[in-house]
This record gives C-alpha cells, structure tokens and sequence, in this order.
C-alpha cells in the first residue's frame, strides 16, 4: 500500500468521493473500533493485508480495527478533505513524512514520543527514517514502507537487442537511440492520471545525475537548486523529451500513465522504466511470465556521480488523528504493522509489497519470498549509495510546486532554470520557517 507509487486511472473525481464524508464520522467504523484507510494496487494485495494485518490484530486482543479502502490514487487527497473537514479515521494516512509533517504542525495528529517508548519504535526503525518522521523533535508518524527507485526492463527484449542495464550515461543513451531506431518508446514516463508520477523521474535524475552529496547540500541550505547542477539535471530530462525518449514526447506524456508504462514494458513497446520498487506487485501481475522482469540500479548519470544510487524513499507514513478517542488502540495497531520483522517479511514476500523501514538480515527472508525483492533488501543495506526521496525529504510546499510545476518544463512554457528558481523560492520560505525535513548525512 504505497501513494505514489501506481498510479492507475482514476475512476471517480475527488469531490464525489469527498462527498461520502458528510456525516461520516471516524471513516464509518463503530464507535468502538479503531477506523483505518487502507488503499491496494490488487485485491489479492488487500486479502493479503486484511488476513495478516487486521485479522491478526483484531484475534490478539479486546482492540478491533475496521478497515475502510479507498481508491490508491486518490487516498492522500481523500484524506486530505477528511482531515480539514474533522472527519478523517483515527489512523491516518500520508504519502510520506513530508505529507505527515504538515498535519503535525497544523495540530492535526498526535505525538507518538510515548508511545515510540512503550513500543521501542526508535530502536526497531532505521534511524534515518525515524528521524525523519519528527516534527520539532517530537515522532509524529510511523513509516510503514520503505523502496527506492530503480530502472525496469523486459529481459526477453533486452537479450533479443543485445542490451544490458545501463550503468552509465553514455550506455543509456545508446540503448535509447538504438530502441528509437527500432520503434520502441526508450523510456516509460508521463503523468496522466496522476500528477506525482513526474516527481518519481525527477527524483531519480536528480540523484544520479546531481547526487546525494549536491542533494544533502541543498537540503541543509548549504546549496542552492539553482546551482548548475541542478539545472543540467532537469535539462537532461527535457532533452529526452523533445527527442521523443520519454513517453514517445511532450504530448505523450499528458496522457500515458503507470499502467500503461507497465503495460509498454511486459509488451515489448517500452525499453525501459524507472520508477519504484512499489512496481513489483503491478509488474508481476502485467507480465505474462512473472518472471520476465528485472531491476537494475540507476544508472549514473554525470560522470561524478556514482553509480547505482538508491533514492531511499517512504511511501506511507502512518499518524493518531489528534480527534480520536482510540489513541492507544491506535498506536497498538499502528506498532502491529511495524513491530514484528517475520509479520512484516510475511505480507512482502505474498504481496511484493515495500516491508517497513525495519533492521533485518537475509537469513530473515521467507522461504517464497521473490528473488528480486531479496536482492534488492540486500543490496540498499549493503550499500552507502543511498540519496533522497523528494517525496519523503523535501518540506510539504516544495514538494507540491516541483510536481505541479513540473508541467511547464514538458511543455517548455519555463525553462530549468525558471522552474529551480521557482523550487529554490519555495524551500528557501519553508527553511526560513523551520518547516524542512531533517535528511541523513551521506556517508562517505
């Protein structure tokens, strides 16, 4: 269960869906249960979640949890409307601790430092991820899913083309020249449907072709994003754009969305995709052959970066509606989703779903988990090449304008540097505030 992460075509418009709120109060549940807003990318992901997560709580204790589920592609901004109009359930939803942090400064959720202590939660998360889901150094949400970004391709086109996952700028270039020539769309992308997928692209350029060190300098305002780096990074983007690499150009990109990029991919028609590792799922489901996908690192994009960066990322972070009258049953079921790493590996290894931003070995891998999913929970810890997510570490207002106002550089109505001056604007209002995130430190 992850925001961003596939964005299907939706099949209603907000505001009737927000509509269903009047006079709904906690999300419908008795008075007595616990309400929660769960959103699934297939209903054997949601049987998954039900038989493992809110079964097994409610069969260990007096404290039972009604799961509500809503559409994938609209729940953050269903939740959203739920919240201002104080009727959200007492479990609540964000796409990342970006989105949570915002409803923590405006009061809308609880603090979590006691129960962070009853449940030892700072010790059982990464401590970059715990750090990163305090507001003012108090916990406020809970991660429940942690990926990266990474390139998908068809392994059965890329052995019929001679092709190997690039490592390089140079390799990748050359295999998109090469799949052009040959009629195939050299790189899945767009944002039909939903607006978030151009930041996925953006993320991942931003890490391999500026790098986490030029990233952490900027988030700590030791560097601006109107630095060249930057501004060669999103221009490198609009390059595959107007050559007609990326979504097949400009006007294409308005109207493909992840299904249809996954979809391109199983069928031969798209090379590559880069996008998250919340795509397992979707993916295996698309391909005639669940096997006949893989993932690749990124490639580097700049010669001084290096590569193979992971862009670590939270798709879902959890928070106690600051209304409710179940705060402790909530927290409860909130540690039932995060507090056991065999639970956890469990519901991965069935559904493909991102596990929890948790401390565990390969050797604490399910028998039937997918190979590719144990790799790639191999790999990020083995690695200190990990980046930033600008879902998870760019403050709420900046992370909004460099979606919404991403458009404009498809179109070329701004140029990179506009659009950066724009983004550097808004960080710079939300620094001087006190409202960013606080990002890890690269390791050297």
């Amino acid at each position: 269960m992850n925001r961003k992460k596939r964005a299907l075509v939706l099949t209603g418009m907000l505001a009737a869906a927000a509509m269903t709120l009047v006079g709904c109060t906690g999300g419908g549940s008795s008075s007595s249960d616990v309400s929660y807003w769960g959103a699934f990318y297939a209903p054997t992901t949601e049987d998954a979640f039900q038989e493992i997560f809110i079964d097994g709580f409610n069969g260990e204790g007096d404290a039972k949890v009604d799961m509500q589920v809503k559409e994938l592609t609209t729940i953050g901004q269903l939740t959203d409307t739920a919240v201002a109009a104080g009727q959200a359930p007492d479990v609540i939803y964000s796409n990342g601790p970006s989105a949570a942090s915002d409803l923590a400064r405006a009061d809308r959720t609880l603090s979590l430092d006691d129960y962070s202590k009853k449940y030892d939660w700072e010790a059982k998360l990464l401590p970059w991820a715990y750090e990163l889901s305090k507001v003012n150094d108090s916990l406020m949400s809970v991660p429940t899913g942690y990926g990266s970004m990474v390139l998908y391709y068809n392994k059965a086109v890329f052995d019929e083309n001679g092709w190997t996952p690039p490592t390089t700028l140079a390799e990748f270039e050359t295999i998109a020249a090469d799949a052009k020539a040959k009629g195939i769309v050299p790189l899945g992308g767009g944002n039909s449907g939903y607006q978030g997928m151009s930041e996925w692209l953006v993320t991942a350029v931003l890490n391999a072709a500026v790098g986490p060190d030029k990233l952490y300098d900027a988030l700590t305002g030791k560097a601006s994003f109107t630095d060249p780096e930057f501004v060669e990074a999103i221009d490198l983007i609009k390059g595959w754009i107007d050559d007609g690499w990326l979504a097949g150009g400009a006007e294409s990109y308005f109207t493909t969305d992840d299904t249809a990029n996954i979809t391109g991919l199983a069928n031969g028609s798209t090379a590559m995709y880069i996008s998250g590792t919340w795509a397992f799922n979707s993916l295996s489901q698309e391909f005639e052959d669940p096997d006949g996908w893989d993932w690749a690192p990124l490639p580097s994009l700049n010669d001084s970066v290096a590569p193979g960066v992971f862009p670590l990322a939270i798709g879902t972070a959890l928070s106690v509606n600051a209304k409710t009258e179940h705060a402790d049953d909530s927290a409860a079921f909130i540690d039932y989703l995060i507090g056991d790493v065999d639970r956890s590996l469990k519901y991965t290894a069935r559904t493909g779903e991102n596990p929890p931003p948790l401390a565990f070995t390969a050797d604490q891998f399910p028998a039937d988990i997918d190979s590719r999913t144990a790799r790639l929970y191999s790999d990020i810890p083995a690695t200190t090449n990990v980046g930033y997510a600008t879902w998870s570490f760019f403050p709420p207002k900046t992370d909004a304008y460099l979606i919404s106002e991403f458009d404009k550089v498809v179109t070329g109505d701004v140029s990179s540097a506009q659009y950066l001056e724009g983004l550097q604007k808004s960080f710079d209002e939300e620094f001087a505030a006190g409202t960013t995130l606080t990002p890890f430190a690269p390791t050297k």
